[in-house]
């Protein structure tokens, strides 16, 4: 037998007894993954496993272990029915995108979108929706650092629609702001307006206050570094965690 039909015959065999190895790794890779992707379109069934999700995505995020990667698996998931546990409210901003940052991928999040993470009778109106129809769990106010809007409202920025809506995160402003304006100053004011808007929610909508009353939902803020990708919850008071 010649060396080079040697070398050819080793290689063949070589090939039959990784090949099935390399498919089974393939394979239960792309498994493992789905199955990750299912746990996490389980029903929630309290606020407080809600935020906990919330958390623990944000974690995977960060540490790039994000599990909601199979878009056509998450679409078939989806298909017949929704039951989003969270509604998050935040900014238009084009860096802040709750279902990467959170990894909560199709179907796990109602998303409202508005410059600056302000209420309105829409917003106020798709809350209701989501609680009262689909028994979301969590209303999350969700902010940012480096806001447009919050920045145009202390800049005194006007323009057209604009006005309106930058004069309702004015109430949020330090009225001791000193020129120029420190990071500090605009970030103090992006947390401040979120729990200003949560006050708003629950004046106006009579029926999130009932529901949060009978401890049904949940309505919290929580704040995204656009720098980092960590998201920070927020306390009663404004305070980060």
């Amino acid at each position: 037998m010649c060396p080079k039909y040697k070398r050819n015959n080793r290689r063949t065999l070589l090939l039959f007894v990784l090949c099935p190895f390399f498919a089974l790794t393939i394979f239960s890779f792309i498994f493992f993954k789905n199955e990750k992707a299912e746990e996490h379109h389980l029903e929630i069934k309290t606020p407080d496993e809600a935020i906990a999700d919330l958390k623990n995505g944000n974690l995977r995020f960060l540490e790039n272990k994000s599990v909601h990667l199979n878009y056509a698996h998450e679409i078939d998931l989806t298909k017949k029915e929704q039951h989003p546990h969270t509604l998050v409210l935040t900014c238009i901003d084009s860096r802040v995108p709750p279902e990467i940052i959170f990894d909560q991928g199709i179907g796990n999040l109602f998303v409202a979108r508005v410059a600056g993470n302000i209420e309105d009778d829409n917003i106020l109106g798709s809350m209701e929706f989501a609680t009262t129809i689909k028994h979301t769990k969590l209303i999350v106010v969700l902010g940012h650092n480096h806001c447009g809007a919050v920045q145009g409202a202390i800049d005194n920025v006007g323009l057209e629609h604009l006005t309106q809506l930058t004069s309702q995160i004015k109430p949020s402003i330090n009225p001791h702001k000193t020129y120029p304006l420190s990071d500090y100053t605009i970030d103090d004011t992006s947390r401040k307006n979120i729990v200003l808007t949560i006050e708003k929610i629950i004046q106006k909508s009579a029926t999130l206050e009932h529901q949060l009353k009978n401890k049904e939902i949940k309505i919290i803020g929580a704040y995204y570094d656009i720098t980092n990708g960590k998201v920070a919850f927020l306390e009663n008071n404004g305070v980060l965690k």
